[in-house]
């Protein structure tokens, strides 16, 4: 007897867990940032992870927006996923970032202004095992949609950096 392998999913609506994580991710923003900047990253390190405060401009309103987002370090950049949990649309910061590079970033007590690249398709190739390897969650939010998820380089400005 043969058992008929499982169809995969329909790709054009979120499941309820990725809406939950997404709507969580999108309402803890101000308490994330707030213990992220209080222990100057440390909190994040309890499950091996990395996350810095990422403050865009909004590509329509002009409006300074802020979320914590994980990175991976390369040398002086940070490599940023736009997963948005696997939600079939981008994140609103990656399209502000798209719309205005320049953005501000607080990582481990520092200030930094930074410029967003997007990475080329195969630079990207090459660094989804490295994201995998240290954050399974994306191997599943790149399951979960259809849509290429966009990896970015935030690259620091200057050599000035401010304690805070």
């Amino acid at each position: 007897m043969v058992i008929p392998s499982p169809t995969p999913r329909a790709r054009s609506a979120p499941g309820r867990r990725t809406r939950i994580e997404n709507f969580v991710d999108r309402h803890s923003v101000r308490v994330g940032a707030w213990l992220l900047r209080r222990t100057r990253g440390r909190i994040v390190r309890l499950w091996r992870r990395r996350a810095l405060v990422l403050t865009t401009t909004g590509r329509r309103t002009g409006k300074p927006r802020t979320v914590v987002v994980q990175y991976f370090p390369d040398g002086r950049d940070f490599v940023v996923v736009a997963a948005n949990s696997g939600m079939p649309t981008h994140p609103a910061w990656y399209l502000n970032l798209t719309a205005h590079p320049e953005a501000r970033v607080e990582v481990d007590g520092r200030r930094l202004a930074v410029r967003a690249t997007e990475m080329h398709p195969e630079e990207a190739a090459d660094w989804w095992p490295r994201v995998c390897a240290t954050a399974p969650d994306y191997a599943r939010y790149r399951q979960r949609t259809g849509r290429r998820i966009p990896l970015l380089r935030l690259i620091p400005m200057d050599d000035a950096v401010s304690e805070s």
